[in-house]
């Protein structure tokens, strides 16, 4: 296996998916996606939302089969109760993911035997994220929110509503978790954070909270056990190539 899909206690590859493509790819990407995953991309109403979701599954097959050293058609998912995928025998060697995607970009978090959360979010500056924030978020994210700068609460909203997303997703409860249970550290220049949470005073210690960086005008995060993390930066073309970023 080539260094690049080597993975250390500590490492986290976050890959990048352009999820635009051409049809010729597109065909290629559809020929990776199990019958159920066709099924689903079947039931998009939109043809552009049905194409980036083909081309985000085929990237994670193509990327992942890389890691366990077998072919992206020959992968096999299992689901949590709340829907979280996980790898199925016989691939399920400790590799640990996670996939978020919005708008033309999805991202791809990938680890050794820790749970993890990944989130991406394209930041719109007409989201209504003023009734968003005071309705779903904790009193204390609330009072951080309406602090902001007028000009400044869009980015600051998505940054907040990335990283409490990437915590939901780590965790693998999906929405059965109310936002407003636990808080997360935001605003501008704040370093992302998980402050506390109601119902487990001790859950802070587990979890380690990182910014990511993103394409323009978009917020992105990650949520995973332990700390310490070595995070690789890694891109997926719609060639099937696999790049490194250099430091």
């Amino acid at each position: 296996m080539p260094d690049t899909f080597k993975l250390t206690a500590q490492d986290v590859d976050i890959w990048q998916v352009h999820l635009v493509a051409q049809e010729k790819t597109i065909l290629q990407c559809r020929g990776l996606l199990s019958e159920d995953e066709l099924q689903r991309a079947g039931r998009f109403y939109f043809e552009r939302d049905r194409k980036r979701f083909i081309i985000a599954r085929a990237a994670m097959r193509s990327i992942l089969a890389q890691y366990v050293e077998s072919t992206a058609q020959q992968l096999t998912f299992i689901y949590g109760e709340k829907g979280k995928p996980e790898l199925a025998r016989p691939h399920a060697t400790g590799i640990k993911f996670n996939l978020s995607h919005s708008n033309e970009f999805a991202l791809l978090a990938i680890a050794h035997n820790a749970c993890l959360g990944i989130d991406i979010e394209f930041i719109k500056d007409d989201f209504a994220a003023h009734d968003i924030a005071t309705r779903f978020f904790s009193p204390n994210e609330v009072s951080t929110f309406l602090k902001v700068a007028d000009s400044e609460r869009a980015r600051a909203f998505f940054h907040c509503w990335t990283r409490k997303e990437a915590y939901i997703k780590a965790v693998g409860e999906g929405l059965s978790i109310p936002l407003d249970s636990f808080d997360v550290a935001f605003g501008p220049g704040v370093q992302a954070c998980l402050l506390n949470v109601k119902t487990s005073p001790d859950e802070p210690a587990r979890w380690s909270m990182y910014d990511l960086a993103a394409p323009p005008r978009y917020a992105a995060a990650l949520v995973i056990e332990g700390k310490e993390h070595r995070i690789r930066r890694r891109n997926w073309g719609a060639d099937f190539q696999f790049q490194v970023e250099t430091p």
